[in-house]
């Protein structure tokens, strides 16, 4: 009998669920249910009445809906639980590169600081995040494995907006890939202390080794239970249903 998995989060499960859903299932090892919330939705999600659903009357109604399913997650009927998006990304890394160089690092800055101030500063942020909210939350209710998903880097594609090829183009031009790595390495440690599994974008998705390649982003769809739209033409964050399915077909879970 196939496992059956728990996929929670928000927009970014839209690529999930076109990957799997899109053609012929990639995987008969394990089957997926899908659940999820828009905006900060998530963040209200709770346990009520022994199911794990959001609080938030609306976000309840689109969980609900995105999945199928009347009610809420009941987590003993899953063998295992995957999160994606809601806010698992090095955005302060990115943020934070020119102006603070650390001994990691290949460029010169207005300061100059440890790597464990910028490794601290993600974790700040991953630690409030939505991400962990529910992790944590999942982890009160199930000894099953829980699986925490690094959202897809930013599409290739962002060079095409000024701002984001400005912060982008110095770390590339000064081989700080990994830097970037190296960060993120730590939080994954700090997860794994805390029980979590981590998951990480597929090697063939990559762009210099910090981008995803435009072909995996163009012509993704929004998070809808059905006849998603397309995204608009410059969203660089979401992914399409292609990197799902490689997704799939990629990770251990």
């Amino acid at each position: 009998m196939s496992r059956q998995i728990c996929v929670m989060g928000n927009s970014h499960v839209a690529a999930l669920k076109g990957g799997w859903e899109d053609g012929n299932a990639p995987r008969e090892d394990f089957v997926p249910t899908f659940f999820g919330a828009l905006s900060d939705g998530m963040a209200t999600l709770d346990i009520v009445d022994g199911k794990v659903i959001p609080r938030d009357s609306k976000a309840a109604d689109f969980f609900r809906k995105i999945s199928g399913n009347s009610g809420g997650v009941e987590p003993e009927k899953y063998d295992a639980f995957l999160l994606v998006g809601m806010g698992m990304f090095p955005a302060p890394v990115f943020n934070n590169y020119r102006a603070f160089a650390t001994p990691n690092t290949r460029h010169d800055a207005q300061q100059f600081v440890s790597d464990s101030v910028i490794a601290e500063t993600l974790w700040e942020g991953i630690d409030a995040s939505m991400m962990m909210h529910c992790a944590r939350l999942l982890k009160r209710v199930t000894d099953k494995p829980v699986f925490l998903a690094w959202q897809a880097f930013c599409s290739e594609s962002l060079f095409d907006i000024e701002w984001r090829a400005m912060q982008m183009q110095p770390i590339l031009d000064n081989g700080d890939q990994p830097f970037v790595r190296l960060m993120m390495d730590s939080v994954e440690e700090r997860l794994r202390g805390e029980g979590f599994e981590v998951l990480n974008q597929p090697e063939e998705t990559l762009r210099d080794g910090i981008m995803t390649k435009a072909e995996f982003s163009r012509g993704s769809v929004l998070f809808r239970a059905e006849n998603p739209k397309a995204h608009r033409e410059n969203d660089v964050f979401h992914m399409n249903s292609l990197y799902g399915r490689t997704c799939w077909n990629r990770w251990k879970i």
